[in-house]
């Protein structure tokens, strides 16, 4: 990995991971209960630090031009409908779809998930700006965006591991490995969507719409369930990539 995403991943590591902890050992010795405003604060914050370490690093090792486009890119919603009708459909089937092998089980109204929608981008989709908007995009100067996703996907799943010794949070009720398929999968679904459109804004709202939608089908946290998950993604990602192979393939006899 090269210098700059080393540097992302200490600084985001380190700061969620001095938060989260904070947050863990407080919750564990009774000192404090999550749902309180200061745990949520410590919870929210913890949560941010992708977004702003990657931020913070570009505005500081980059050029004016090239933070602006990158921060321009962030809050750019000027997209086709059809790339927004992709993305709600595809967060919508990734979470409905485990319904259909009691992977899942609706337990809120779907009007719930429009309401709790725009607290998901803070809870969940700024997360996009230094996942998919940084790591993502350097990681595929060197590698395929299989490769990459992967490596992703599974630095994603790790950085959320201190949630799991928070008491109370959903996290302690999950199973820890049917996250970590899910995260690889939501990973791959990123990835299209990112390579679809090259939208940060767009990946922000996939992932605000995956945590608002797991509050109306409740997701069952087996290895099975996780594994539907993982390859529904992997098709969808195959779909893209040979579809992108043919559209390149007919460019190029085109010019022959």
């Amino acid at each position: 990995m090269g210098k700059g995403i080393r540097r992302f991943l200490v600084y985001t590591f380190v700061s969620s991971w001095i938060l989260w902890g904070s947050l863990a050992i407080l919750t564990q010795f009774n000192l404090l209960t999550f749902g309180t405003p200061f745990s949520m604060m410590l919870f929210i914050f913890g949560g941010v630090t992708p977004a702003i370490c990657e931020l913070w690093l570009k505005k500081r090792h980059s050029s004016k031009e090239e933070f602006q486009s990158f921060v321009n890119n962030i809050k750019n919603p000027r997209h086709s409908l059809g790339m927004y009708l992709f993305t709600i459909g595809l967060a919508f089937a990734a979470c409905f779809l485990p319904t259909l092998w009691n992977g899942a089980t609706m337990e809120n109204p779907l009007y719930l998930a429009l309401i709790e929608f725009p607290i998901m981008i803070i809870g969940g989709g700024l997360e996009e700006i230094g996942w998919r908007g940084y790591l993502q995009s350097a990681l595929q100067k060197r590698r395929s965006s299989f490769t990459s996703t992967l490596i992703v996907g599974c630095i994603w799943a790790i950085w959320h591991l201190p949630l799991w010794f928070v008491v109370g949070s959903n996290q302690m009720s999950m199973n820890f490995l049917w996250f970590t398929l899910c995260a690889l999968g939501l990973s791959f679904l990123l990835t299209v969507i990112y390579l679809s459109s090259n939208s940060i804004f767009l990946c922000i709202i996939f992932h605000a719409l995956i945590n608002s939608f797991w509050d109306v089908y409740i997701p069952v946290t087996n290895i099975p369930s996780g594994l539907y998950i993982l390859l529904f993604a992997l098709f969808i990602f195959t779909v893209y990539e040979f579809h992108q192979k043919r559209i390149s393939t007919k460019g190029h006899n085109l010019r022959l």
